[in-house]
């Protein structure tokens, strides 16, 4: 059984992942699914990537152009797209200097962001 988490992410700490990206890893209790915010800024470091595990990407606030499988979707507030298993992607942020907020919801388990992120929260403690 999942565990219960409750909490508010404008209350969590943001952990950096690299130049121009900051993230949150919500539902960390849960079994069967990953959920992260992303921050990104313009002029961040892009890094084309794939994974086994699907992944929904959603913008909250700001824009993007969200590359899969080398097209670009041009993502605004309540935009998504869908990034199928082992389809090269990444995101770009350009042209603006509001950040885009967005979530990444993974519909298979991604046990190292949860990993990282209580690595980040406990170095916060020290």
């Amino acid at each position: 059984m999942s565990e219960i988490m409750s909490g508010n992410w404008n209350q969590m700490p943001w952990r950096p992942l690299r130049e121009g990206i900051k993230q949150v890893t919500l539902a960390m209790g849960a079994d069967d699914v990953t959920v992260t915010l992303g921050q990104v800024l313009a002029g961040h470091e892009k890094k084309p990537h794939s994974h086994p595990e699907e992944q929904v990407a959603l913008v909250i606030e700001g824009e993007c152009d969200y590359y899969v499988d080398g097209t670009p979707y041009h993502l605004t507030p309540g935009g998504f797209v869908v990034v199928p298993s082992g389809v090269e992607h990444y995101i770009d942020v350009h042209d603006t200097d509001i950040p885009c907020f967005q979530m990444d919801i993974f519909g298979t388990p991604r046990p190292e962001f949860k990993e990282k992120y209580t690595e980040f929260l406990a170095s916060l403690k020290k």
